[in-house]
Formats: structure tokens, sequence, C-alpha cells
């Protein structure tokens, strides 16, 4: 039998067994598994650089640290400027533009979001700039890494397997990504949902449920069914408690809606700069002053923020308002220098560390409740997701005991967090890229 009469048969084959849910998922499962394995590379190299960069820190000369930390930034903002401009950022906005297009149309536009090279470059430069010490996290790079891989694979097998959505890849990538960041498989599920599909999900909800099921299972089989910020321990909630779980709710929500607002204001600024000496400059300057906060300041700033929410969950630590503010001051630094990184841990971190001060100063009886309170506030008023908020910290850490005043704390803060803004800073990108892609089609 010759080539052509293997490949028909195949194709027959495929024909009659196409519309079985089954043979639709193998494209997903398949994608799940090098989603996984991409995942877990990275987010090792990832965390092992972000040890190495304390290492540079504290142990070398003062000059080594300043030329690591300013070079590294330099990279990391340079390589997508000048490889891939879509693999700078956080990668979550890159995302839901893609989910928001349509394949049949914009394939091309799509692949210039998630595509392989945005994804290599995307690797490399948030690694490059976790080294020297930047506040980035890989959270979200690993949501469009997956979107992207979840994508690319998408487009071959609806070659072959009719009734499959390109755009479900994508959609089953993202939540796949978030599953895979954290070790949560329904927090990722819960994101799908609240974030990338709302309506839009019930057309699919097998594909996405078996992604994030096979993509948490390879990575948990990898890395072992850890907790990714283990099992603190709580005192009992009382009905005072509540007071202040709302009170901290309502801080946390306003000021994630804040620092949200406050990267939108620098997105668009930096989009006015046509000068690239000009861009240079800055990215050098936010480098040098970043370098100055690690080093003679606060060493807290380092990273994505997950060793700081293990020292206060875990090390009887307390946060100091130095702490908040480094950990506040160090993302903005990053965003004016337009490198590459997520921002969903550095939330996270500024969150805990809110929550941990505030807990020191008003009511210290249940610490640790009031950080992952402050975690889940800070992020619902960022993301405006506080669904996927509460479930991801309670994922997370595994405490049932706790799991109304985190939903409180997620209500309230995401009720509150409207009083300064209706829109979350990932949906304000997104409308932007539509409105210029509007204002494109109607003048040429």
């Amino acid at each position: 039998m010759n080539k052509s009469a293997i490949r028909f048969q195949l194709h027959r084959l495929i024909e009659l067994l196409q519309y079985k849910e089954s043979l639709r998922i193998v494209p997903f499962l398949v994608a799940s598994f090098f989603a996984a394995a991409v995942s877990i590379i990275y987010t090792k190299i990832f965390f092992a650089a972000e040890e190495l960069s304390m290492k540079l820190l504290h142990e070398t000369h003062w000059v080594i640290s300043l030329l690591a930390t300013v070079a590294t930034v330099f990279l990391s903002w340079y390589l997508p400027h000048r490889l891939a401009p879509q693999a700078g950022g956080s990668g979550i906005p890159q995302m839901l533009i893609a989910n928001e297009l349509d394949p049949t149309t914009d394939s091309k536009l799509i692949r210039s979001l998630i595509g392989i090279r945005v994804i290599l470059v995307k690797i490399v430069s948030s690694i490059i700039c976790v080294l020297g010490g930047g506040a980035v996290g890989q959270e979200g790079p690993t949501l469009q890494i997956a979107s992207g891989i979840f994508f690319r694979i998408g487009e071959k097998s609806t070659q072959w397997i009719s009734q499959t959505s390109t755009r479900s890849f994508i959609l089953a990538g993202g939540a796949s990504g978030l599953a895979a960041a954290f070790n949560t498989p329904l927090g990722g599920i819960v994101y799908a949902l609240e974030e990338l599909s709302k309506d839009y999900f019930n057309n699919f909800k097998t594909y996405v449920l078996w992604s994030v099921m096979a993509t948490g299972l390879i990575v948990q089989t990898a890395l072992g069914g850890y907790l990714y910020f283990g099992f603190p321990s709580i005192m009992s909630v009382n009905l005072q408690s509540y007071f202040y779980i709302i009170a901290l709710a309502a801080l946390t929500g306003i000021l994630g809606a804040v620092l949200g607002k406050i990267f939108f204001s620098i997105m668009s600024f930096r989009k006015k700069i046509a000068n690239h000496k000009k861009l240079i400059a800055i990215n050098i300057a936010c480098g040098f002053v970043f370098w100055l906060c690690i080093y003679f300041w606060n060493a807290h700033g380092v990273g994505g923020g997950k060793s700081i929410i293990t020292d206060l969950l875990f090390k009887d630590a307390w946060a100091t308002s130095s702490d908040v503010l480094v950990r506040m001051v160090g993302p903005i630094i990053m965003s004016i220098a337009g490198v590459a990184g997520g921002l969903f841990a550095p939330t996270l971190a500024i969150g805990a560390t809110l929550g941990s001060l505030f807990s020191e100063i008003i009511w210290p009886h249940n610490h640790h409740l009031l950080i992952l309170c402050g975690m889940i506030g800070f992020l619902t008023g960022f993301m405006k997701t506080p669904f996927t908020a509460f479930i991801l910290i309670f994922e997370m850490t595994d405490r049932h005991s706790s799991l109304f005043p985190m939903m409180l704390s997620a209500a309230v803060a995401a009720g509150i967090s409207h009083i300064v803004s209706q829109h979350s800073f990932y949906e304000l990108v997104k409308e932007e890229f539509f409105h210029t892609k509007g204002s494109e089609k109607t003048n040429p």
C-alpha cells in the first residue's frame, strides 16, 4: 500500500470518528503534555535564576551586582523590542487579545501575540530579567506560553479533525497555563470561566476540563503534589474577625485597582515615546534605580515575591512598611523599563505584605489569615476576578476552615475596587488594542 492510499484510509478513519468526543480531545491532551513539559522546565529555571540573583546581590562586589541588574533589565526589554515586541510585558494581555481574535481571519496577528517566536523570546527575556533580581513573576508568561503551544497544536489538528475551534485551544491553553503556574487545576478552570470565556465557555468546557486536568496531572507527577504556598496555620475565626477582614479587603481592593491604573498609564506613556535612544535611556535609568532599591533599601524587592510570602506564612516574619513599598515600587519600575515578566506573583506579594502590616498594626490575633485575605483582596482589585482570586489562594494553601473569609475578602474587594476603576489592567490593555485596531481599519 503506497503513501497516498495510507493517507486516504487515515482520512476515512478520521471522518468516521470525527464526531466522537474522544477523538476531539486528543489534540488537547497532546497540547497539555507539551505545555506541562515546557512549564515545568521554565519554572525550574526561573526560580533557579531568582535564587542566583540573591547570591549576586549579597555575595559579590557591588559593582558586579550593579552591572548584572542594569544589564539584565536592559536585555529583558531589548530582546523583545528587537525580536518579538509582544514578548514584552506580562503575557496575559497578549493571551486575552488572542482569545478575542478570529483565527480564520487573524491567524497572523494571533501568531504575533502568542506564536512560537514570541514564546521563545518571552522565556529567555523573563529569565534574564529575574536573574538580575527583576521584580517579575513567571505566572503571566506561563499563560502566554501555554496558550501559544495550544494554539499551534490546534492549528495543526483542525486540518485533520473538524468541529474543533482553534479559539478553544487558546482558551484551554490559558487555563492550563494558570493551572501549571500555581499547581492549581481548579483555579485554571475558574479563570477560564471568569476571565477568558464568560458565556463562550459552555461551548467547549469538556476540552478545558481535560486540558487542565492533564496538565495538572503531569506537573504534579513531576514536581510532586505540593501546595504553592504550603499549609499555614490559621487561628479560629470569630465574629470580630470579619470586621478586620472587610476593612483589609476594602484597602487592598482599592490599592490593587490603583496599581492597575498606574500600570496602564505607564504603558500608554511608553507607547508615545518614538525615540529609540530615549527608550534605552529610560530602561538603563530604571535598572540603576531598581538596583539602588534592592541593594541599599530592601532586598525583599528581588524577584516575583514568593520568598517573602513563604517567610511571612511559615517563618514567623512580619512585613514592614518598607517591605510593602519596595514590593510596589519594584514592579512599577519594571513596567517603566518595559521588561518581560509577569505581574501575577508581584501582586500577590504586595497583598501579602499589606495583610501582614495591617495585622501587625491593627489586629495581630490572626496574622496568617490576614496575609491570605490581603493577597485575595489585592489580586481581586487588580484583576477584577474575585472567584479566581479566592480559589487560587484556597487551592494553594488548602485552608478549608478559612474558605468563607476568603470569599468575603474577594467579594468586598471586587465591589470596592470598582470605585477606582471598572476594568482591570488587562481589560484596559485589551480594549485599547481593539480600539487601535478598529481605528486602523477605518483610517487605512
